[in-house]
């Protein structure tokens, strides 16, 4: 029998590695026990530092043969995380880190002691990318590492992309590191051509706050259980980030049946099927044209998706990454009876 104790950002709060979390309780992946426990709700300081305390609490109760995965994201993540880490390795718990973080490369180079002596206390780290794998190797050698992906339920009973109107969706913050900017000079150049459809963007606003233009609505975030349908009202998913670890909502929109339009950064080459759907990094004119080609051919989105769909369920479906998190859990050593 496999416990795990997971620890992270709330699993209803809003960004991907929250819906990872859920994903992974809900599906029972790799464990026959599996509790979550939240560190983070959002930009509450003092709300998030009970959550952490209370994870320590229950930490500092949990059955010595427990297995504690922490799934680490960016900033003050490493602050709250990290002295459950070190309570951890106290107690004697064996400890998976997946490396969520988008600038996890960065935060080593910036917080090499800190992170290093952090990532020292783990016996395996998950990482999405082979730079982070050699940032892990560089500061924390002893610390097996595996090259990974996030989990994404497939949605076979999605209707197909030629079904929908010519939509294009972003779904996530809406902020300079996800490009919202460069969406917006693409829509303007396919507005000038005389694009028919729309341009739905969906989110927190952070650092950007996108100007009107024409068919081109921000619209607050939606519930993380609410995304599936929502990739439904898409013909299109658009993803133009200048930074990320493992983009899931380019995930979910393949395992939708939508093909999707992303930069490639980090681990996002491996999740598309076809290279043609990334764009350079800042590049508004061919971020139009990947976007005008889906929008104005709902055959080729048809096709595409469906290609995706088919990827994601033989790479990225929960009972894929479940079976890797199980032989990750039993390498360990523990509660493999």
């Amino acid at each position: 029998m496999i416990s795990v104790i997971h620890v992270g950002p709330g699993m209803y709060s809003f960004g991907g590695t929250q819906t990872v979390i859920r994903v992974i309780r809900d599906h029972k992946m790799g464990a026959d026990d599996i509790r979550v426990l939240s560190t983070w709700e959002g930009r509450h300081h003092a709300k998030n530092f009970v959550l952490t305390a209370r994870a320590g609490a229950e930490l500092a109760r949990a059955p010595r043969g427990t297995i504690v995965h922490f799934h680490v994201a960016d900033g003050g993540a490493w602050l709250r995380e990290g002295a459950l880490i070190r309570l951890a390795r106290a107690r004697g718990f064996r400890i998976v880190l997946t490396l969520q973080g988008s600038d996890f490369v960065g935060d080593v180079a910036r917080h090499r002691n800190y992170i290093g002596a952090t990532l020292r206390c783990a016996d395996h780290a998950i990482v999405f990318s082979e730079d982070a794998q050699a940032a892990v190797a560089a500061v924390a050698p002893r610390v097996k590492t595996t090259l990974s992906v996030n989990p994404s339920p497939i949605d076979w009973d999605a209707p197909g992309a030629s079904t929908t109107p010519p939509v294009a969706l972003f779904a996530g913050t809406i902020g300079l590191r996800k490009g919202v900017d460069t969406l917006v000079e693409a829509w303007q150049l396919l507005l000038d051509e005389g694009i028919e459809g729309e341009c739905r963007v969906v989110g927190p606003i952070d650092d950007y706050t996108p100007p009107q233009l024409e068919r081109f609505s921000v619209e607050p975030a939606v519930h993380p259980e609410a995304i599936p349908e929502l990739i439904r009202t898409a013909r299109v998913v658009v993803l133009p980030s200048r930074a990320e670890a493992m983009p899931l909502i380019v995930t979910e929109a393949l395992a939708g049946a939508r093909p999707a339009v992303s930069t490639p950064v980090s681990g996002t080459p491996g999740i598309v099927p076809d290279p043609k759907m990334l764009v350079p990094v800042g590049d508004a004119p061919a971020l139009a044209a990947a976007i005008g080609r889906y929008l104005r051919d709902p055959e080729l989105a048809e096709r595409d998706g469906r290609k995706g769909q088919e990827h994601i369920a033989a790479t990225r479906s929960p009972e894929v990454i479940g079976a890797q998190l199980r032989r990750i859990y039993e390498s360990l050593g523990v509660g493999a009876d």
